[in-house]
């Protein structure tokens, strides 16, 4: 399947799964089962995150760097 994409398209899958990642904040009330410590993250803090992978300026870094990050740095 991956082989099948095309250039533009693979970019577009790999800040889907940023963007999915992203998405998976660190709550305060998750911290017994994650053993991260939560993070308050402001809408417009999120929200300018998602616009950063969208727009591809965090394209150099890897899918994982985003799992439970809080806010983007």
């Amino acid at each position: 399947m991956w082989d099948e994409l095309s250039r533009t398209d693979r970019f577009l899958y790999e800040r889907a799964r940023k963007l999915q990642n992203f998405m998976t904040q660190p709550f305060f009330t998750a911290e017994a089962y994650t053993g991260r410590k939560g993070q308050f993250v402001t809408r417009m803090e999120a929200i300018e995150g998602c616009e950063r992978i969208i727009e591809g300026k965090v394209d150099d870094r890897d899918e994982k760097e985003f799992y439970l990050i809080g806010k983007l740095e």
